[in-house]
């Protein structure tokens, strides 16, 4: 068994947060252990491990909401496919911004360099609320 100690800091926040794990574990097995943590202002009202998990739970689904826009975009306007996996086209930006106060914050995404339709808005809206639930995220 060898523990590994890794740095975080998300792109979420301005935390920065230590965790070990054993690097002879599976990957999808492994279990990730709270170190320490600074906490930023956002997050320091909160517990260590409730910072600790509110940051595990903001970060992923801010990634995994950029990922769920491209599966589930009404038009291909909004992507290219380059060797099976689509990405946003050049031109075009995802901007997030947070709103709330932890850990029920509401993340917004705003999509520039094209213009969708309210139907192609509320197609993609539907995906975020079915994969996240609703109210945890607001395409502008």
């Amino acid at each position: 068994m060898a523990i590994k100690t890794t740095r975080w800091s998300p792109d979420t926040c301005g935390c920065v947060i230590e965790y070990t794990w054993d690097n002879t574990t599976v990957e999808s097995e492994r279990v990730h252990t709270l170190s320490t943590i600074t906490k930023c202002a956002i997050h320091s009202s909160q517990t260590n491990t409730d910072a600790w998990n509110t940051v595990l739970e903001e970060n992923p689904r801010k990634n995994n909401t950029l990922e769920q826009i491209l599966a589930s975009s009404p038009t291909t306007a909004l992507y290219d496919t380059l060797n099976g996996t689509r990405q946003f086209k050049s031109g075009i930006t995802v901007s997030t911004s947070w709103s709330g106060t932890v850990p029920n914050r509401v993340l917004t995404i705003t999509i520039t360099g094209i213009s969708l339709t309210t139907q192609q808005k509320n197609t993609i809206q539907t995906a975020l609320n079915t994969r996240f639930g609703s109210g945890k995220i607001v395409l502008a």
